[in-house]
């Protein structure tokens, strides 16, 4: 088969077929159509060593629509996890909506990792290599509709937004729509515009976003998206605080002064739900489009603070290992903050250390620990395990040294060619046997029931052959190879390079360690992204 190549027998298949409405029209019996996309399929699964898990027909039923009792039925299987292969004759049996047949074969099935195959079309949905032109051909016509009705709608919509009418789904905190008389006209919801005008009086006070948001947390202020009674599927540990990006979000809007901003988003794709934020210069803004809550005095002053606060925190110190730390207990990052002093006797002290991210942010919301550790100290504790980890590395890998002793090399040498002989002599014997169970299922000897049975048994097996085969393979390749390999010499290479220093810097360390990860009690754990060969 085409694409990746998946061992362990990982293919679980579903075969599906589907009798059109035509097809019972011209007088095609359920034995004949049904019948023939079957052992047309069986044909193949058995040449690819092929586990068939299940069947599912839907006779009669019109591939214009999907809403199919069998089909429904394999999607089911599909998230009960029973399948993760679908086989079809050709795209048409998947369906003759060419645009949601599309869907299925390049978007739901690879999302599910549920690997397809049109074998008719050729279509392989895990070739790497494989070419679209074909399927995209099919379902052209469609999406050019699609695209062009996405279009003018965009257009409708702006030119609606540029004539100063809300567009939009929700509205933004502080306002509300004018139902029954206008949905796209925006009033002030006085019960919460009052919230809105003392945000900006306390960034216009002085006070930080953060302290903003812990203050109307600490009163029990509901959040903007608690007020609008929104409700998640997966809410985060956060959900119902009052986050920095919303009270930033707050402050930078034009539309508490009146002038109505829209477009602040653009979807990526049409076919896509994910949007991203627009540069400012490419929002549109209508003056006078909406009641103001707050006036321009108060607004400007706020955006002039908000500019002179940007750059106050002076140089980033290039930390060795800044970004490398995740917080064990919550899988937060990990970052590195100053905390600075003076003692009695007039000392300044200023000491860096590692603090999880989300503690930091809501250290009083008892989302995470106080688990601080001192960098400097992290640091040096990190530099040794890894100067130790890099010469274990080495010691173990240096393959000269293993293979010294070429007697014991070349018996071990042959006793991986004689398994790998006789684990191909068993591989033959299960082709035999599969084949004279085909003959006898298609001279009636034995029912389909017992074939399938039989047949997933023998495929099994001789799955479970091909791994172990295929295992041995591997390690008299490495026994074999493994002296000129490239990976091995550029890790070792690598590894030279990094205890030849006395500082290392951040780019050869990236190379060597994953992740840092520390728990409640400080313990440290170094993921490596190197690993001893044998």
């Amino acid at each position: 088969m085409k694409g990746e190549k998946i061992m362990n027998g990982a293919f679980k298949v579903g075969i599906y077929l589907r009798l059109s409405l035509k097809d019972l029209e011209d007088g095609k019996s359920e034995s004949e159509s049904i019948s023939n996309q079957k052992d047309y399929i069986m044909e193949y699964a058995i040449k690819n060593d092929l586990e068939v898990v299940e069947t599912y027909i839907d006779d009669g039923v019109s591939g214009t629509q999907f809403d199919r009792d069998s089909f429904n039925r394999m999607l089911k299987d599909i998230d009960d996890k029973k399948i993760n292969m679908v086989i079809t004759k050709d795209l048409s049996r998947l369906g003759r909506n060419m645009a949601q047949s599309m869907i299925f074969a390049t978007e739901y099935f690879p999302k599910k990792n549920v690997r397809y195959y049109a074998i008719s079309d050729d279509y392989d949905s895990f070739d790497k290599h494989k070419d679209n032109n074909k399927l995209m051909l099919k379902a052209m016509l469609n999406e050019m509709y699609v695209e062009d009705t996405s279009k003018k709608v965009k257009a409708t919509l702006n030119s609606q937004k540029k004539l100063g009418k809300f567009m939009g789904g929700t509205v933004p905190y502080g306002y509300k729509k004018n139902i029954p008389y206008d949905k796209h006209e925006l009033i002030i919801d006085e019960e919460v515009a009052p919230i809105v005008r003392r945000i900006f009086n306390m960034a216009k006070s002085g006070m930080g976003i953060k302290a903003i948001s812990d203050t109307l947390t600490d009163e029990n202020i509901s959040s903007p998206s608690v007020y609008k009674g929104k409700v998640y599927k997966n809410p985060t540990m956060t959900y119902g605080l009052w986050q920095s990006s919303t009270i930033r979000d707050i402050l930078q809007n034009p539309t508490y002064i009146g002038n109505l901003a829209q477009g602040k988003q653009y979807k990526v794709s049409y076919k896509m739900k994910y949007r991203r934020r627009n540069a400012k210069e490419d929002w549109i803004v209508v003056e006078g489009a909406c009641p103001a809550i707050i006036d321009k005095e108060t607004f400007e002053i706020v955006q002039n603070m908000a500019d002179k606060n940007k750059n106050n925190y002076g140089k980033e110190i290039p930390y060795l290992f800044r970004g490398f730390f995740y917080c064990k207990e919550c899988g937060h990052k990990m970052g590195i903050d100053r905390s600075r002093y003076t003692k009695a006797n007039g000392e300044y002290v200023e000491k860096e250390y590692c603090i999880c991210s989300l503690y930091k942010k809501y250290s009083k919301r008892g989302l995470c620990t106080n688990h601080k550790v001192n960098y400097y100290e992290l640091e040096n504790e990190i530099l040794k395990d890894v100067r130790k980890q890099c010469k274990k590395y080495v010691k173990t890998n240096n393959f000269e040294e293993l293979l010294k002793q070429n007697d014991k090399t070349l018996k071990l040498k042959v006793d991986f060619e004689n398994q790998i002989s006789r684990l191909e002599n068993n591989i033959k014997l299960q082709d035999t046997y599969i084949d004279k169970i085909y003959k006898d299922k298609l001279k009636g000897i034995i029912d389909e029931e017992m074939f399938l049975r039989q047949y997933n048994n023998l495929t099994q097996e001789k799955t479970k052959l091909k791994n172990d085969k295929h295992d041995l393979e591997l390690k008299l390749y490495q026994l074999e190879n493994k002296l000129n390999s490239k990976d091995n010499s550029q890790y070792i290479n690598i590894i030279n390079e990094f205890l030849k220093l006395k500082t290392p810097n951040r780019e050869l360390l990236s190379t060597i360690i994953d992740r840092i990860t520390i728990d409640n009690d400080k313990n440290i754990e170094i993921k490596y992204n190197f690993k001893s060969i044998f």
